[in-house]
Parts: structure tokens; C-alpha cells; sequence
């Protein structure tokens, strides 16, 4: 039986991983691919998974797609990426006149030809498309529904207007003054408007339904709110609430700008004690996959796409973040390579440039690596 649930998990960190992970990867890539074609630059293939190859899919103007045996996400192989090999004066005797025109048109499309601005665009174009994805799921979550919030009374202080009108806790708060409560935030909105003023509070308690009234203090003691409870929002998965295109675009909008604001001031909270050290540690391609697999498992139980959307999400913001590190091997690292490149007017040799990014890939290979073992061996607790 442990065998076979062994088996199971495996299996399902594998579905995970392609699920979850590959595809974003391929969207990354594509991004480069379609800022390229912007740009003028060719993009000699796209591949889905990395050689060996398995067959030629089609032709998109210089640009072959093909898929692969290696199901590790995929590439775009640009013209010039790899630098150029300089001929010598023989062989460029041996090139016919159409092979010489040939290469120096393929020249002016490649990648180390183009100003340091279009080469930015290129490397930009990958976490751009990241991010637009999670945007546009966002999007999604809002459209085909999100869990209903249960706003429960958790705590309630003594003496307090709530304590006197016998509210209790678990007492779940469904309109405030005949106004639907879907969230924590509506509590106090609508608590505020009616301060040192008769309030009616709808309350479902042990499934019945019941109203109480009391009055919102004014100038409640420090630390207490004006009815004297601290709520909490529940999540209730098996109503869903679905909302129109315009509020769906507006809430995705605003939920993908939280996301990458946490996601930038993860260092200032980590410095600050907010978030224990040891949740902080990086997750590795295990650990990711683990977390997919559970995404996947809570969006069959619960008959709802949004878990496994909310991992997506949250995954495709962390790659386009963490692409845009200014590490050598990252489009980062190439962005401030092309930005020093325009400030000092003087261009690394393309050879000398790739072959930074070679070894910085190595070493940050051998980083993933390490999380890898980590994420085996002192696995982080999953959400």
C-alpha cells in the first residue's frame, strides 16, 4: 500500500509539473518569439521540450516549430544568439556570391545586430508575456467563480456592545443594516456609517438565521473595534461567485498587483521577521510540482477551477520576477548587459557575452540543483 501511494504521489508530481510549470515556460519562450518578429529579429526555431527532435510541426515565416523528446518546457534559438564563427579569408573564397548574400542578410536579422534598445525588447518580451498570462487568468478566476466569504465572529471583548447583545463566537455576520456582507472589509465599511446609532447585525447560527441589534461605539476602548469583535473570513467552496467582464478585469487587475507587490517586498518582509526564515527558503522544481499536484487535487474535489488557476497565477508572476533579475544567464542579466553596453558606447564581443551567460546558467543549474535536494530532504510545508 505505501508503494503504491509512493507511486501515486510521484505520478502526480509528475502531472503536476506538466501542467502547471511547462506551459508557462512555453509562454515565456513565446514571448521572446513574438518580440523578435517585432523587432526584426529571426527566430530560426521555436521548440516545445528540447532535442532530440521528434517531428517538424509547421512554418511560420523563418521560423520552424518543432517538438521534442525532452518534456522540460521549451526555447526559441534566435539568429545570432550563438555568436557568429569568423571566417577566414579561404573560406569566404570558397562561398559562391548567393551564400555570401545570404549570410549577410541573416546577419542583419540577428539578435547582437540589433541596437541595445530592440535587444531589451527581445529579452523583456518572455516576462512580459508571464506576467500578461497571470493577468489574463486573474481575469478568469473573477469569471468563473471564486468562493463565497463566510465573515465568523472570532473573538469578542467583554463589556462590549457585541457582549451585550449576546453575539457569540462562530456567529457568522450575513448584512449589516439589511446590507449583504461578502468579506471582512464590509464589516467595518458599514459599521462605520452607523456609529453610536442602532445597528442591525443578520446572524446565521447553528444554521438558523436570527437578528440582533446594538449601537456601534464612537470612541471604543484602544484595541477594541467599535462593536467589540475581531472577524475572520472564511472561504465557503461550495458557492461560487461569478462576476461580469468589467468587474472581473478590475478585481484581476488589482489581485495580479498585489501579487507583484508581495512578490517585490518578499526581501523587506523576510528582513523585518514578517515571514518566518524558514518559509522563505527558495522551493525547487519538487516542491513546485507537490504544490501543483495539491492545486490540481483541491480543484477536482471542490468541482472549481480557481485553486489550480491561483497556483498558475502565482507561479507565471514569480518567473517573469525572477527573469528579470539582473543574474547573467537571465533576461535580466542581459537587460543590464545591453543597458551598459548603450552607456559606455562599446559592446562586449557576442562571443564573450554567451559565454557569461554559459556559465552563469551552469551555476545557477547547479543551484536549482541543490534546492532540488532540498525540497527531498527538508521539504517546506505546503500551503
Amino acid at each position: 500500500m505505501e508503494i503504491w501511494n509512493g507511486i501515486k504521489d510521484g505520478l502526480g508530481m509528475i502531472g503536476g509539473f506538466i501542467v502547471g510549470l511547462i506551459p508557462l515556460i512555453i509562454v515565456h519562450e513565446f514571448g521572446h518569439l513574438i518580440m523578435a518578429k517585432f523587432t526584426g529579429v529571426w527566430a530560426r526555431e521555436f521548440g516545445i521540450g528540447f532535442p532530440p527532435r521528434i517531428a517538424r510541426l509547421f512554418r511560420w515565416q523563418e521560423t520552424e516549430f518543432t517538438l521534442n523528446w525532452i518534456p522540460l518546457g521549451g526555447f526559441v534559438r534566435l539568429e545570432g544568439e550563438q555568436a557568429f564563427a569568423e571566417a577566414n579569408q579561404e573560406d569566404a573564397e570558397e562561398e559562391s556570391p548567393e551564400q555570401l548574400a545570404e549570410k549577410a542578410v541573416a546577419q542583419a536579422h540577428s539578435l547582437y545586430a540589433k541596437p541595445p534598445e530592440k535587444r531589451i525588447l527581445v529579452y523583456l518580451g518572455g516576462p512580459l508575456m508571464n506576467l500578461l498570462t497571470a493577468w489574463i487568468l486573474a481575469t478568469l478566476v473573477f469569471l468563473t467563480g471564486i468562493p463565497t466569504v463566510r465573515v465568523v465572529i472570532d473573538q469578542i471583548a467583554p463589556a462590549s456592545p457585541a457582549a451585550e447583545a449576546h453575539l457569540q463566537v462562530n456567529d457568522v455576520i450575513v448584512a449589516v443594516n439589511g446590507e449583504k456582507v461578502e468579506g471582512t472589509a464590509d464589516v467595518s465599511r458599514l459599521t462605520q456609517k452607523t456609529l453610536g446609532q442602532p445597528t442591525e447585525l443578520t446572524l446565521e447560527r447553528n444554521g438558523q438565521t436570527l437578528t440582533v441589534s446594538l449601537v456601534p461605539r464612537v470612541n471604543p476602548p484602544e484595541g477594541q473595534g467599535a462593536m467589540g469583535i475581531v472577524v475572520k473570513g472564511l472561504e465557503n467552496p461550495g458557492n461560487l461567485k461569478r462576476y461580469p467582464l468589467g468587474q472581473a478585469l478590475t478585481y484581476g487587475s488589482r489581485y495580479i498587483g498585489n501579487v507583484i507587490g508581495v512578490s517585490l517586498m518578499l526581501p523587506v518582509y523576510i528582513v523585518r521577521g514578517l515571514i518566518p526564515i524558514e518559509q522563505a527558503r527558495p522551493v525547487g522544481i519538487i516542491g513546485i510540482s507537490q504544490i501543483a499536484q495539491q492545486s490540481v487535487e483541491e480543484s477536482v474535489a471542490s468541482s472549481a477551477i480557481y485553486p489550480f488557476l491561483n497556483f498558475v497565477i502565482l507561479i507565471s508572476v514569480s518567473l517573469g520576477i525572477f527573469n528579470l533579475l539582473p543574474i547573467p544567464a537571465l533576461d535580466g542579466g542581459r537587460i543590464l548587459f545591453s543597458i551598459v553596453e548603450k552607456v559606455r558606447r562599446k559592446p562586449l564581443t557576442p562571443a564573450l557575452e554567451e559565454r557569461i551567460h554559459t556559465i552563469a546558467l551552469f551555476i545557477l543549474i547547479a543551484l536549482f540543483i541543490f534546492i532540488a535536494i532540498l525540497d527531498i530532504v527538508a521539504p517546506v510545508p505546503l500551503p
